[in-house]
């Protein structure tokens, strides 16, 4: 039996729960007993789109990692996606009571608990880990420049930024550890006038929790965002342990993903297609876009003479809306592209015949595409996407930008980009041999590789890792001799 014991907690939306799953797998491989948790809603929508298996099964987690689940506090068949503003403040206030009531009952059952590790959006878990006597992990799912912005969310409100001005030429020089921002560069919710939302409570009571933390826990690669981690570290004295990037890898036959969606199989059609021919197209599991933008983004795939293989989620206007795309698209494009409902990311950047992808610029298709060196064209829609945008575009050089235009999200919805800007674009960003095409991929090549190096043996994200794991089973071996003294 392992010597320590962490209980780790997913936020219940897609995009959170692949690195989530990720690093309790990687806990349980350095020996720490690891209880993964997932709500009752997601287990069932993951249940469904794997036909039946589950991926929580305790036949195919191994022997030093279990799951339990909770709920949210809704009914497990709510659709959260139609109703962002229930969905959300049930996770503020009525989540709580029942992770109190399932920490009792595993703890009840034993082995002790030596921390929990939740995922920092979660709104409650310096309440739980002072009422249990437990440290508390923070894990931050998307970059640090990200993390640094919300918790020095009392410098935009020193500075007149927050909530949101009208003057966009203003720039944000003063948060530690990041260059110089525009406003339009800050998370979306930070770009808003409103901040009276559940999103926006969400984000202020998460960070407020966040500041109780031991330890923070991110899915980065340390050399990639070393100053930013740095200055966290000196302003917060939290221990910043980088231990990115943490995906789930190709399934092997047989393995059970946690993906809420069923995937399609698209390598026979990405096998008719020449090699970095294709652009791929996917806007993620949770931001939305208009109709509109969606028939401007289907003519300009068109227009592009590129072959396209389009992630179209059925819920991305929203759950109710149907026949969201152009009369007579699938009927045109048939010859030149391929719409499904979801994919396995990684099977497709993997294939040789993609060579671009034209991403909203969520952090995990980021950091999937870096790892398989395949170059981004930068499309953000929603929350850290604006942000991971400059970090791509601008600082590290690996993306290029769609719409050249501000877009902040006041005014996403009038101002789409439209099909012929699309399409002029896409044709220059997939030219490989082109001026551009050449240093996109070089830097990407750049950054893969400091990837690599990181979570081999003896690299920074390994290094970090098994850092966090000598110090919670150091933990427990004083708690043990202290008991038997």
């Amino acid at each position: 039996m392992s010597s320590a014991h962490a209980v780790v907690f997913m936020y219940p939306l897609q995009g959170h729960i692949i690195p989530t799953y990720k690093l309790a797998t990687n806990l349980a491989a350095k020996g720490v007993l690891v209880t993964v948790v997932c709500t009752h809603g997601c287990h069932a929508r993951i249940i469904k789109a794997n036909n039946g298996r589950d991926p929580f099964a305790q036949s195919l987690m191994g022997s030093n990692i279990r799951s339990a689940l909770v709920s949210d506090g809704l009914p497990q068949e709510f659709d959260r996606s139609l109703n962002h503003d229930e969905f959300n403040n049930a996770v503020l206030n009525k989540m709580e009571s029942h992770v109190e009531e399932l920490m009792e009952d595993l703890q009840r059952k034993g082995p002790p608990i030596s921390c929990i590790i939740t995922d920092t959006f979660f709104v409650w878990p310096d309440r739980i880990a002072k009422k249990f006597g437990i440290p508390y992990v923070s894990f931050w799912t998307e970059s640090v420049m990200v993390f640094s912005i919300y918790y020095h969310l009392d410098l935009l409100v020193k500075n007149g930024h927050y909530p949101f001005t009208s003057d966009e030429s203003e720039l944000i020089n003063y948060i530690p550890g990041a260059p110089a921002l525009k406003l339009t560069d800050l998370p979306s919710y930070l770009q808003e006038r409103d901040i009276s939302t559940p999103e926006h409570r969400i984000i202020y009571e998460a960070f407020q929790s966040a500041r109780g933390a031991d330890w923070i826990i991110s899915n980065t690669v340390e050399e990639l965002e070393s100053r930013t981690i740095q200055e966290l570290q000196v302003q917060s004295g939290i221990p910043f342990c980088s231990v990115g990037p943490l995906f789930q890898h190709h399934h092997s036959k047989g393995e059970v993903g946690t993906s809420m969606w069923v995937e399609s199989d698209c390598r026979s059609w990405l096998d008719t297609k020449p090699k970095n021919s294709v652009v791929y197209v996917s806007f993620g599991s949770y931001a939305h876009v208009s109709k509109a933008q969606v028939h401007e983004m289907a003519m300009g795939l068109l227009d592009s003479k590129r072959p396209f293989l389009w992630v179209l989620r059925p819920d991305i206007v929203s759950s109710d809306v149907q026949d969201i795309l152009p009369e007579g698209f699938m009927e045109d494009s048939k010859e030149q592209g391929l719409v499904v409902e979801w994919v396995s990311q990684l099977d497709v950047l993997s294939h040789s015949s993609v060579g671009g992808f034209l991403t909203h610029c969520g952090w995990n298709s980021i950091v999937e595409s870096l790892w398989l060196g395949v170059p981004m064209l930068a499309f953000p829609l929603l929350t850290d996407q604006y942000t991971n945008c400059r970090l791509i575009v601008d600082e590290w050089g690996v993306a290029m930008n769609l719409g050249q235009v501000s877009r902040s999200s006041n005014r996403m919805r009038s101002m789409l980009v439209v099909h012929q800007e699309i399409a002029v674009t896409i044709a220059e960003f997939m030219e490989i041999d082109g001026q551009e095409g050449k240093r996109l991929r070089s830097n990407v090549g750049c950054v893969r590789e400091i990837m690599k190096k990181a979570v081999m043996n003896g690299g920074s994200s390994q290094k970090n890792l098994e850092g966090f794991v000598d110090y919670l089973k150091g933990r427990e071996q004083s708690r043990s001799l202290s008991f038997t003294a």
